[in-house]
């Protein structure tokens, strides 16, 4: 009986160190993306904001940050997944996705989670919008020498 105690005992420490290890970690999954990021505030500051009750609210708070320098993937891929679920007028998505895509520090990722929620556009005039603005970055970007 005491050796089961001692195995029991042990493996609730293991249980509690390895909680304690992993306390701070967020993990985003969106569709087949999985980002892991520790303690981000922008990603908290995101979530915050999806709780505002009005959509006019959401959407000024929502393009601060997408023009905000030096955001990091992860947060951009949130802020995507963020405004696109929780934005219910198309401008206004369309809005704040196009403000992200004209900040120098957007990123691969995030420009991938666009395009994988663009049905989340009804407007075709919309969808063409983000794609053009998509493009035009893609065209001004460095290329890369051979």
């Amino acid at each position: 009986m005491k050796g089961y105690a001692m195995r029991n005992g042990i493996l609730i420490v293991a249980l509690i160190a390895g909680a304690v290890c992993l306390a701070g970690c967020v993990i985003i999954a969106a569709d087949e993306e999985v980002i892991r990021v520790a303690d981000d505030p922008t990603i908290v500051e995101i979530n915050a904001i999806s709780k505002l009750s009005f959509d006019a609210d959401r959407q000024r708070a929502y393009k601060r940050i997408a023009a905000r320098e030096g955001l990091s993937e992860a947060a951009q891929v949130h802020l995507v997944k963020e405004a696109l679920d929780n934005l219910s007028f198309e401008a206004a998505k369309e809005d704040v996705l196009l403000t992200l895509i004209r900040n120098p520090g957007f990123g691969s990722a995030a420009e991938s989670a666009i395009l994988k929620r663009l049905d989340k556009f009804s407007f075709e005039s919309s969808k063409n919008k983000i794609l053009e603005a998509i493009n035009q970055r893609r065209a001004q970007a460095p290329t890369a020498v051979k």
